[in-house]
């Protein structure tokens, strides 16, 4: 006789023969997600993309910094794509229908994805449009013998690859759906508070370091080594 031959439909879960309603317990593996096919390669495939036309516009007009434009914006666009694009597209609904059709905990984890995001590429680019040239981190490279011929295979395209694998921390729920967690309701409860705290802290000194950053140039020219600088490794 199978251990379980009766689906409770009050409770949507199964009963043993004595009658008692059972928690059946799940085992996701990688295949079972499925993050190869379903996460990492259409990653890969958006941030080349992107890389490559970042790359078109990089060198035509001689600023290799247009990559660091790409990192926020490309995992903001990630997100959007792997929480709502995606879902339009293969089930032909609206953006209401798919955004509606979002868990609360996933509009979250977007939200903050594209708070991040839009803050630092505001700031990258703010940064760039008032330098007027490309950033000085960049201009020994350029000088290296046929920099623009290699420079697709061996700057742009790595940090695709790159881009991909850290931005699974948040394509994979979305490619997961609500089943992200197997744990009992008040563990997944710890466990989103945690990670609601942690990305507020983790946001809270971005913004700090920034502003200090942005006050102590203003003065002069030397390494900020106050607030939260104070506590971070400086290069020599």
């Amino acid at each position: 006789m199978a251990a379980y031959d009766l689906f409770d439909r009050h409770t949507d879960r199964l009963r043993t023969p004595s009658g008692r309603v059972a928690s059946p317990t799940f085992t996701m593996t990688t295949a079972d997600v499925g993050i190869l096919k379903s996460t990492l390669l259409p990653s890969i495939g958006l941030y080349s993309g992107l890389s490559l036309a970042t790359f078109a516009a990089a060198k035509t007009t001689d600023r290799v910094e247009l990559k660091d434009w790409l990192w926020p914006s490309g995992q903001v666009l990630n997100a959007w794509w792997s929480a709502i694009g995606r879902h339009m597209c293969e089930s032909g609904i609206s953006f209401s229908d798919a955004w509606s059709g979002l868990p609360w905990t996933e509009k979250v984890l977007l939200g903050s994805v594209s708070l991040w995001g839009t803050r630092l590429f505001a700031r990258i680019v703010g940064r760039s449009l008032v330098r007027g040239k490309d950033d000085s981190r960049y201009d020994a490279v350029k000088q290296e013998r046929g920099f623009w011929k290699t420079a697709l295979f061996t700057t742009f395209l790595p940090e695709a690859l790159f881009l991909s694998v850290i931005s699974l921390p948040f394509t994979v729920p979305f490619s997961m759906g609500d089943t992200t967690l197997s744990l009992r309701t008040d563990y997944q409860n710890t466990v989103r508070a945690f990670g609601a705290g942690l990305f507020s802290a983790g946001f809270a000194l971005e913004v700090m370091a920034d502003t200090q950053l942005e006050l102590h140039r203003q003065e002069r020219d030397d390494l900020c080594r106050h607030g939260v600088w104070s506590i971070v490794r400086h290069p020599k």
